[in-house]
Parts: structure tokens; C-alpha cells; sequence
């Protein structure tokens, strides 16, 4: 029998002999219950007939004497306050009677009991009380003796009963006690002996076992545990045997691996000597054109702008060298760990070229070469990632434009067809310095350039191909390489496309007026962010703590709220819970800003969007864009016939930052009226008057109150909504 088969099969016994004395218990305490909850009404209603019994005796003396005196002629002889408490007497033992005749039936057996019978005798006293009746005084007395009589003997019977009670529940306790105490005497004898003979069986098993890892930690790997049968232990025991015999290739495998630890760390070490460098470079350029700006400052106060526009792009050329290098650092780092996640969407593919087409040029011209860019696509959309593939393309062509003096790189982007599947081929080719058998086996390898000149010499961090490479496996393709020393290089990237119908799209690009909170304890992010949103259209307001940004999220409830992560006090992940638990708050589109890299935990605790500082304009004000609520959006629908209205509101200042759509049919207009959001409609001159009017019918009934509507019918209808609608489009 198995080790787990003995241990259930012993817990299964204990646990019924505990489950039988839980049982028992249980009905014990119900007899209990039962017993005691009997014997308190029993007692209750003895109290009650007591009270009864006492209150009968009190009235019936008051009924005499008021007999007594009505008989002697006295006037006056009972006041009306002291009738009526008899009357109210009377009743209340009425009711008591009832509930008594109830209790004696419920809590006494058949023929134990006596009906009181006291509701006759009851009414003639209040008959006498009321009409003053004549009162058979030595009937009454009858009456109550027998009464009497019935209370004395149902009084007995209660008693009898509550003595029976008491009786019943002593053998219930003290055979309730005696059968649990026997049932935990047998449960603590069997897990007694289970106990000692699974511990003893267990330590027989275990003392063997030990014995073998003692002589294996001795080195003597020939020892053998021997045959332990076929349960749990000598299962174990055979894999401990079959460990034994495998340990001395497990130790060669690792001091194998101790091997190239060493190798990669020294190969790590001499990535860190290079890049310590390469992060001075620009740094020192950064702080060196500082410095000398604001020298030049203090020297001259009133020194034109035009004088200091060299020195500034000197400093941000290297501020984006320098973000470029720490960038690779932190790609290659979440790689490394697992947290590089890949976001798809649906891309056009072209635009995206030409952008990294454009975006290479000044590189290309820097070390006089020229880029040849050859397309053929077939298909308008891909899903991919746009982010990653833009970062392979820019990482081979830079890669081609820094090993490459006055000569030619190529670009080549096609589709092609393999086995039924369709592939996207990027292929990067130049004419540079390449490479050399050994230096090409190692292109790729993090941290290692061809070799450790290359990196004095033409500068960079060494990553770029690695994380090339890493990227395009996490899209689900390749990239390799080809070279010859002397003559060129040869990248080419393969990934896998989406074969699915794309439609086109439903969404419609355009700026927006909205209105964005944001929150940063940093004055000058605090400036740069509001002056990039206030250009871009955008209604800014500034909080510099937590606490005043909570304040201002509640007073000004903004479309879009961004939110720096380190700050004093209350710091972004505790403003972000506090939005998300306010009912007021909880929609409004959050997107967090930090220099660490933490965009899963802030989307896990609720934001919508994270970026790593330092943010470009362009970036933030996409993004803010598209975080920006449907109800934000500044959409404008205008249905004229002609064109002269849609040209003159073109012109008006504030007019780019709203989607203005277009209709020449009323049936479209109406249509457009479900599909999105309006914040202003514009009814210009049109020949179908009648289905004008049937439209603007439609619109007062349903948007009247939350929509402006605005009309123009003639030349000067339009001069006039223009002046109007000049400040209304331009607000903000």
C-alpha cells in the first residue's frame, strides 16, 4: 500500500470518529434546547396563571363591595374612573384567559389540563358594571370557588410537567456526556496508534533516504539506496539513485556555464568601460553649452535670441544622443526580464516608411551618404506594432549610415507569398566597412560590438542589433545578417502578416478642444506641458501637489488629467486610487508620466496611458488626443448646399482645432446625427426648403436644449453667425 494511500485512509478514520462525537454533540445540544426552551414556557405560563389567579381574586372582592354597595342605597356609590379601570380589568383577563386556555392545550397532554372557563363570569360582571344589572351574589361566590378550583388543579399539572422536564433533561445531559466521552476516548486511541505507525514507518523510510544524500554530500557518488518497495519513499528513492548518477554531468554542465558566465561578464565589463564614455560625451556637451548659455546671460542680459539658437540645439542634439543611449540600455534591460510587451494595430504601412525616410535623412547627410528607398507593398494595412517595427527600421538604417562614409544605403520593403502565407521582407544593404566571419557570428549578442574599437570609434551602445532582433521575434518574425569585410552589409527583416479583410476605417483624425488637468510638482514640467497643450488647442490647468490636483479634479472635472508619479506628499499612485474610487472621477482618462519605466503597474492600477520622461510634444499631444473622451471632441455639423458658409468658417480663427462635417443632403445630416458626438450644428442656405424645415423640427425637439444650433439663410445671415461664431469656435 502507498505512503499517501495509509495517510488518507488513517485521516479518514480520524475523521469520522471526530465527525461521529461532532454529531452526537449536535444532538445533544438539540435535545437540550428542546428541553429547556419547554420547560421556560412552562414556567411562563405558571407565572401567568399565578397572575391570573391573583388578579381574579382582586376583582372579585371589588365586585362584591360594589354589590354590597348598591344594595344599601348608597348614591354615588363607585366613581366612573374607578368603573372604567374595572371594566379594563375585566377585558385584560379576558385576554388572558385565552392565551392561557392556548398554553394548557399546547404544553400539557390530553386530560392533564382544565379549561379555566372564566369568560361567563366575566361578562356578567361587566354587564353589572355597565347596565347595573342585578348581581346573584352567592352564584358569583360559586362561580369563583369553582374557578378557583380549576386554576388550583392546572396550576398542579404545570408543575408535574416541570418536573417531568427537569427529569428528561438530566438523562439527556448524562447520556449525551457519556456516549461523546466514549467516542473521544476511541478517537484519541486510534489516532494514537495511527499516529505511531505512520511515524514510525515515515522515519524508517526517511533514515534511509538521509543516509543516502549524507554519502552523496561525502562525494561517494556509487552508493546506492536500494529497493524501498514500490510506494512514495521507494519511488523517491529510485529518482535519488538515477540524481546520483547524473550529478557528475550536472557538475560539468556547471562549471560549463560558470565558463561563459564569466565570459559575459566580462563582456559586460567592457560595454560598461565603452559606454561610460559614450554617456559622457554628450553629457559634458549638455553641461559645457549650459554653462558657457548662461555666462553669456549674466555677461550680456539683452543678448538676442538668434545668438543663443546654436548653443540650445547643440544641447538638445545631445540630449537626445544621450536619451538614445539610455534608452537602449532600458529596451535591452525589459527584454532581458520578460516585460516588453507588443501592442498591435492595424498600420499603414507607407506612411510609416516615408516617416522613417524623412527621419533618416539628416543622419544619412551627416557622413555624406545617400539613402535609396524602394517599395512594394500590396497591401494598404498591416497589423503590427508600429512602435517596434519603426524602432528595427531606424536601428538597421543607422546602423548602415554610422559604418558608411560617402557611399549608398538601400531600403527595399516588399510582400511576398511562402507556402500560402504572406511575409513582409525589409532589407537594409550598404557599401560600409563590413564585417568579418568571426565578428558577424557575434553581430547580435547584447552588449558586443564587432569588437571593442568599433565602439571608440564610431561610437553607439552596441545594442541596437540585439534589440532588433528581440523585437522582431516578439512580432514573430527574424532578422539576419549578411557581410564582407571591406565590401558592405546586408539586413534583412521578415515578419509574418495578418492575413484578414481590412475595411476602412470608421474613426475620423482631427484635433479636438478639451479641457486637461495637469499635475507635477516640477515648475518646468509644469510650463513645458502647458505650453504644448495650450498650442495645440487645449484648455490647461496647472496643480503643482497631489492634494491641490485632487482639489482641482473635483472643482473643474477636465477631460484628461495627466499625472507625474514622484511627487512629495501624495505621489501619482495614490492621486490615481483616489480617482478611481471617486464616483465623480473614475471615467475621467488618466495618463501617468514618470522616469521609470512602469507602464504595466499603472495600467494595472487603472491609468489609461503611460510615458517615460522626458515626453516630446508631438508624443503628448497624440496622446492626449486620443485619450480625449468622445463628449470632448469639438465636432461641428454643417449642411448647406453650396460652399460659401464651409470656406468662411475654414478661415475663422480657432476653426482647425474642430472636425467640421459637411453635408449637402439633409437625409446624410440626419444619419451623421447618431453616429457621433455634436457640440455645434450650423443650418446654412438650401433649395429644399421643405426638408430644411422638416430638419430643424427634428433638431429643437431633440438637441434644442444640449446642442447650439445656429442658422443662416442669406449673404447676411452668414456675415452675421461668422462675427458670432469667430469667439465661439475660438474659445477655450
Amino acid at each position: 500500500m502507498s505512503f499517501t494511500r495509509r495517510l488518507t485512509l488513517s485521516f479518514v478514520a480520524i475523521l469520522m470518529l471526530s465527525l461521529g462525537s461532532v454529531l452526537i454533540q449536535v444532538w445533544g445540544n438539540d435535545s437540550r434546547r428542546r428541553n429547556v426552551w419547554l420547560l421556560q414556557h412552562v414556567i411562563r405560563t405558571q407565572s401567568e396563571l399565578n397572575d391570573f389567579s391573583q388578579r381574579m381574586y382582586s376583582i372579585h372582592r371589588k365586585i362584591l363591595v360594589v354589590d354590597a354597595l348598591s344594595e344599601s342605597g348608597i348614591e354615588n356609590r363607585i366613581t366612573e374612573p374607578e368603573r372604567q379601570e374595572l371594566l379594563s380589568t375585566i377585558d385584560a383577563l379576558l385576554a388572558l384567559e385565552g392565551e392561557l386556555n392556548d398554553d394548557l392545550q399546547e404544553y400539557l397532554e390530553e386530560g392533564r389540563y382544565q379549561y379555566l372557563e372564566a369568560q361567563l363570569m366575566l361578562r356578567r360582571w361587566r354587564d353589572f358594571l355597565e347596565h347595573g344589572s342585578d348581581l346573584d351574589t352567592a352564584n358569583v361566590q360559586r362561580e369563583y370557588e369553582a374557578l378557583s378550583g380549576r386554576i388550583s388543579a392546572n396550576e398542579w399539572y404545570l408543575l408535574t410537567r416541570s418536573d417531568e422536564i427537569n427529569v428528561g433533561l438530566r438523562n439527556v445531559v448524562s447520556k449525551t456526556n457519556k456516549v461523546a466521552l466514549g467516542v473521544f476516548l476511541l478517537a484519541l486511541l486510534t489516532t494514537f496508534i495511527l499516529g505511531y505507525y505512520m511515524t514510525r514507518y515515515t522515519r524508517r523510510s526517511i533514515r534511509q533516504l538521509q543516509k543516502g544524500t549524507a554519502e552523496w554530500g561525502s562525494g561517494n557518488f556509487d552508493y546506492s539506496i536500494g529497493d524501498m518497495g514500490y510506494d512514495e519513499f521507494g519511488q523517491l528513492a529510485k529518482s535519488f539513485d538515477d540524481m546520483a548518477s547524473n550529478l557528475r554531468e550536472a557538475m560539468a554542465r556547471v562549471r560549463d556555464a560558470s565558463r561563459r558566465a564569466d565570459a559575459a561578464n566580462q563582456a559586460k565589463s567592457g560595454f560598461m568601460a565603452n559606454m561610460s564614455h559614450e554617456l559622457r560625451t554628450p553629457m559634458n556637451a549638455i553641461i559645457g553649452y549650459s554653462e558657457m548659455l548662461l555666462e553669456d546671460i549674466e555677461d550680456e542680459p539683452e543678448m538676442p535670441v538668434e545668438r543663443l539658437r546654436p548653443d540650445l540645439a547643440k544641447i538638445q542634439l545631445a540630449g537626445k544622443h544621450l536619451l538614445t543611449l539610455i534608452n537602449d540600455v532600458l529596451d535591452i534591460s525589459k527584454i532581458e526580464s520578460g516585460r516588453m510587451a507588443v501592442y498591435w494595430e492595424d498600420v499603414a504601412l507607407e506612411e510609416v516608411l516615408r516617416d522613417v525616410e524623412v527621419t533618416m535623412a539628416p543622419l544619412m547627410a551627416k557622413n555624406g551618404n545617400t539613402l535609396h528607398c524602394h517599395f512594394e507593398l500590396q497591401s494598404e494595412l498591416i497589423r503590427t506594432d508600429v512602435t517596434r517595427l519603426r524602432q528595427i527600421l531606424l536601428n538597421l538604417l543607422s546602423n548602415a549610415a554610422k559604418f558608411t562614409r560617402q557611399g549608398d544605403v538601400q531600403l527595399s520593403v516588399l510582400e511576398k507569398l511562402v507556402s500560402g502565407r504572406s511575409y513582409l521582407v525589409a532589407e537594409v544593404r550598404d557599401n560600409g566597412i563590413g564585417m568579418s566571419e568571426e565578428q558577424l557570428g557575434r553581430v547580435f549578442d547584447a552588449f558586443v560590438q564587432a569588437d571593442l574599437s568599433t565602439t571608440k570609434q564610431y561610437g553607439g551602445s552596441g545594442l541596437g542589433l540585439t534589440i532588433s532582433r528581440k523585437f522582431a521575434e516578439l512580432l514573430g518574425g527574424s532578422i539576419t545578417a549578411e557581410s564582407q569585410e571591406g565590401e558592405g552589409s546586408r539586413f534583412e527583416l521578415v515578419l509574418p502578416l495578418d492575413a484578414q479583410e481590412l475595411g476602412l476605417s470608421t474613426e475620423f483624425d482631427g484635433a479636438s478642444i478639451g479641457d486637461v488637468l495637469v499635475i507635477d510638482d516640477d515648475p518646468a514640467a509644469l510650463e513645458l506641458s502647458a505650453r504644448t497643450l495650450v498650442k495645440a488647442g487645449y484648455k490647461v490647468h496647472l496643480a503643482n501637489s497631489g492634494v491641490e490636483g485632487m482639489r482641482m479634479a473635483r472643482s473643474q472635472r477636465p477631460d484628461v488629467i495627466i499625472l507625474d508619479v514622484m511627487m512629495p506628499g501624495m505621489d501619482g499612485w495614490q492621486v490615481l486610487h483616489n480617482l478611481r474610487s471617486d464616483p465623480a472621477l473614475f471615467d475621467v482618462p488618466v495618463l501617468m508620466l514618470s522616469m521609470l519605466n512602469e507602464r504595466d503597474l499603472s495600467l494595472l492600477l487603472g491609468a489609461n496611458e503611460y510615458l517615460v520622461k522626458p515626453v516630446d510634444s508631438a508624443t503628448l499631444t497624440a496622446v492626449v488626443h486620443e485619450l480625449l473622451p468622445a463628449t470632448a471632441v469639438g465636432n461641428l455639423l454643417l449642411l448647406e448646399q453650396g460652399d460659401a458658409l464651409a470656406k468662411a468658417i475654414a478661415l475663422l480663427p480657432g476653426a482647425e482645432y474642430w472636425e467640421i462635417y459637411h453635408c449637402v443632403e439633409v437625409a446624410k445630416a440626419k444619419a451623421l446625427l447618431e453616429d457621433l458626438p455634436w457640440q455645434l450644428i450650423i443650418v446654412g442656405p438650401h433649395s429644399d426648403t421643405d426638408a430644411v424645415n422638416d430638419f430643424l423640427a427634428f433638431l429643437r425637439k431633440d438637441y434644442g436644449r444640449k446642442v447650439p444650433i445656429m442658422l443662416a439663410q442669406t449673404e447676411s445671415d452668414i456675415q452675421s453667425l461668422c462675427d458670432q461664431l469667430g469667439a465661439y469656435l475660438n474659445r477655450s
